[in-house]
């Protein structure tokens, strides 16, 4: 069934607000800083802020997220709630990643509103060799640890070579033998 829905329906979230790192962050002051500096510096911004979540990776696993998203721009992630799971699915578009529910995407189509959006700054990679991350929550329909969950799996399934290949590679390339009971097992639910 979910196959048949995911050949149905194609993505068309837009982005709500193009963001470029100098909006975030003085570009002058991370040009002058250290890549540690920067890491420490990117990192505390976003600790305590309860809409966002922040991460860095380095060059080479940029590298890796790049080609997988680009090869493969659909993702779905099934996050423990109080009293049951709800289910995300993702599309990467450039250096964007949308989420929504899949619930709401299944009535909606391509009107559903993105609810976490990961955001990948490449601005430092030539000069700092690292790509940082900004996660956006919006309308507060997931909350930090969620969102945090989120990105961790996001980045794990995509920059791990099998779970890239079982999961994400099956769900986007060959439908037909995508297993979502075991997708689902692996995560405990």
């Amino acid at each position: 069934m979910l196959n048949s829905f995911l050949n149905k329906y194609k993505f068309a979230f837009t982005y709500p607000c193009p963001r470029k790192l100098r909006e975030i962050v003085k570009m002058s002051l991370f040009e002058r800083e250290s890549k540690d500096q920067v890491v420490s510096l990117w990192m505390e911004y976003h600790k305590e802020k309860q809409n966002n979540v922040a991460y860095v990776v380095s060059k080479d696993e940029y590298n890796i997220l790049k080609r997988n998203t680009k090869e493969s721009p659909l993702f779905l992630l099934p996050i423990k709630r109080k009293g049951g799971h709800f289910q995300l699915i993702g599309q990467a578009q450039t250096n964007s990643i949308l989420f929504t529910f899949l619930e709401e995407y299944k009535k909606s189509g391509s009107f559903s509103s993105p609810y976490y959006i990961l955001t990948i700054f490449e601005e430092l990679l030539t000069q700092k060799q690292i790509a940082l991350i900004r996660g956006d929550i919006m309308d507060y329909k997931i909350d930090k640890d969620e969102a945090t969950f989120l990105t961790n799996q996001f980045l794990k399934f995509y920059m791990t070579p099998d779970l890239y290949e079982k999961y994400i590679y099956t769900l986007n390339h060959k439908q037909q033998e995508f297993n979502y009971d075991d997708f689902k097992n692996h995560f405990q639910i």
